[in-house]
């Protein structure tokens, strides 16, 4: 199970279970800081500014790209963020697709041919920020910190010995790569510069994450119109239809015969009932529960206190504990549940549990302060 991409799922379908504050701040012994407030008189980078610098560097490239002798039968723009802080764009027509294929792949059936005709690692035209004019700068530095911040153990707070030289916006790094590339290629699909492209019949343009479950699933429709998405990969719209089929038939049990699934199914892509093999995430299934509302919220916040009481040890029991509170994200709470809430994080201050589960359980307080935060707001 891996809930991590359904906080991104989430994040870029426009629902973040929070908004990250505060500054990442390199200082002059080129060490990397926290503060809550931007140190004066120095230069900051915000969200929005490597946004504009990924939308004007894909303009870039584009313009680029439409000058050269190339720009023929483009059938894809891709601007991919990865999990390594990287960003990477992507264009290939019909006639490199057609020689690629033909040297690698030439004994392939045209059907499976077709099914890497998508696939970026294969596209002939890879571009890097180094391509992006003007742009590159902001978004090569960007990408420096990201990947400093990989190594670093423990982030020390902004001291007053601390000379700060540049400043970050949080909200860049902890999946804001992705979100940021999502903006701009939505951007630019509404400013016309795709219109310099010479486009193929099914031209489509997306961003991409590097997970095929959330790009598939999520990210890709954002852009690309649902005929099209159908078009260009039909094996999906019947993937689509089992899903459909599949979720219907759950929830025509009991709310507890639902969470007792989807317990057992969430452990693993490969477990029987995974939303994984049709090609969704946990994300799609957390979507769905949403409708079952108080019932599920309290089918929820008893298993949630069984599991406190019992053994916070067993890893079988953290596991439910994060399906647990994923769903509680979703839903709309009332304040009689909210007060079993508060009584929750109450027993997990008087739990034991292993010392190598302190960040665990400081994520589930911080987990269920944001549940009880949000709802409170709306109530």
């Amino acid at each position: 199970m891996n809930l991590y991409y359904t906080g991104v799922c989430q994040l870029l379908d426009g629902n973040p279970t929070r908004v990250e504050s505060g500054y990442y701040i390199k200082t002059d012994d080129e060490r990397i800081v926290y503060a809550d407030k931007v140190p004066s008189d120095v230069q900051l980078v915000t969200f929005q500014e490597l946004e504009d610098a990924l939308f004007e560097g894909c303009k870039y490239v584009i313009n680029e790209f439409a000058n050269s002798e190339d720009n023929k039968d483009v059938y894809a723009f891709n601007l991919y963020a990865d999990e390594h802080n990287s960003f990477y764009i992507y264009i290939n027509t019909e006639d490199s697709f057609r020689n690629y294929v033909d040297r690698h792949y030439s004994s392939y059936s045209e059907k499976k041919k077709q099914e890497i005709k998508y696939n970026q690692g294969d596209f002939t035209y890879q571009l890097y920020p180094s391509d992006m004019g003007t742009s590159q700068q902001i978004i090569e530095e960007c990408e420096e910190i990201a990947s400093d911040l990989q190594y670093v153990d423990h982030i020390e707070d902004l001291s007053d010995e601390d000379i700060p030289v540049i400043v970050y916006e949080k909200r860049i790094f902890n999946d804001g790569f992705f979100h940021a590339a999502l903006n701009a290629i939505k951007r630019l699909g509404t400013a016309f510069e795709l219109d310099k492209l010479n486009k193929s019949k099914n031209f489509i343009h997306y961003a991409a994450t590097g997970n095929d479950y959330v790009d598939f699933s999520l990210v890709m429709r954002k852009t690309i119109q649902p005929d099209l998405f159908y078009t260009c990969f039909p094996e999906l719209k019947d993937k689509d239809k089992q899903f459909e089929i599949h979720l219907d038939h759950i929830n025509s049990k009991s709310i507890k015969e639902i969470l007792d699934f989807w317990e057992e199914a969430l452990q693993g892509e490969f477990k029987k009932g995974s939303p994984y093999q049709y090609l969704k995430t946990e994300y799609q299934v957390f979507k769905d529960l949403e409708k079952l509302g108080d019932d599920l919220a309290l089918e929820c916040i008893s298993r949630l206190s069984r599991v406190i009481e019992s053994d916070l040890n067993n890893k079988m029991n953290i596991n439910k504990i994060g399906i647990y509170l994923k769903a509680l994200e979703f839903l709309e709470i009332n304040e009689d549940l909210l007060s079993k809430i508060s009584l929750i994080k109450q027993l997990i201050d008087n739990a034991s549990f292993d010392a190598f589960l302190e960040e665990f359980i400081d994520n589930v307080q911080k987990d269920l302060n944001t549940i009880i935060e949000r709802n409170t707001i709306k109530n």
